[in-house]
């Protein structure tokens, strides 16, 4: 791991009025690493990623990127957001705009990037993706998988240093979810730094360099794919594990 990690995580805590979400998290994030959640819906998976890129404020601890103190008040939330994409299970492109004004948009008012650099950026990531035919439509003429990769194209136009994906795949048909999780693998081996959380156990054990799986606003055990699917030391990961193949999750 980078001797000075993208982002550092310290005792995270966070409330909802009486409910504490988040109970005391950490986590490190090197450079090219991609690190993945794991758990149970309302663990605080969700809740974390959105305190990484200050959508949620922290009660306590710390989350440190590239040296910049997110609990710190004075934070200049744009210029983070500037350089962490965050990718949301709905989608969330403007439905107003077409695809190639969707993914042109925050380079263009945000980077003060030109029209045709932006556009011409936009267009050669969208081939790549396989929706250079696309760039003119409307998200809802799109299939769901398509509107999820536009979504990541839209953050990687930022060329942000870390993207964030919180349980991207899981509001898409089962036949969609593959291609979506293509893309995210060709990320990390691109050297994306991402930090991802997801119900697909499979990718995770694929693509993860780090596994960190949650419980009750805890991170109940960390390692490697190898050593948390193949033998956790954990009794609520093994029982966790054991409930999602039996589910019939990616296990």
């Amino acid at each position: 791991m980078s001797a000075s990690p993208v982002l550092r995580a310290s005792g995270v805590t966070k409330r909802f009025g009486d409910l504490e979400v988040l109970k005391g998290i950490d986590v490190e994030l090197g450079a090219h690493q991609v690190v993945c959640l794991i758990g149970s819906s309302g663990s605080g998976k969700s809740t974390f990623l959105r305190c990484c890129n200050l959508l949620e404020r922290i009660d306590g601890g710390s989350i440190t990127f590239l040296d910049h103190d997110l609990s710190d008040p004075r934070i200049d939330e744009n210029l983070v957001r500037r350089h962490v994409g965050m990718v949301f299970q709905s989608y969330n492109l403007f439905p107003h705009l077409s695809v190639l004004d969707n993914v042109t948009l925050a380079p263009r008012r945000v980077l003060k990037v030109s029209k045709d650099q932006a556009e011409s950026e936009a267009r050669d990531l969208l081939t790549r993706i396989g929706l250079g035919t696309k760039a003119a439509e409307f998200p809802d003429r799109l299939s769901g998988g398509q509107q999820q990769r536009v979504a990541i194209v839209r953050c990687l136009a930022m060329n942000p240093k870390l993207l964030l994906l919180d349980e991207i795949t899981s509001a898409l048909d089962p036949e969609l979810v593959g291609e979506v999780l293509s893309l995210v693998g060709e990320l990390a081996d691109l050297g994306m730094t991402m930090l991802l959380a997801t119900h697909e156990m499979g990718f995770a054990r694929d693509v993860a360099d780090q596994v960190c799986f949650l419980e009750n606003g805890l991170i109940v055990e960390s390692g490697t794919p190898e050593k948390i699917f193949g033998d956790p030391d954990q009794a609520a990961t093994r029982r966790f594990l054991q409930r999602t193949l039996d589910q019939g999750g990616s296990g």
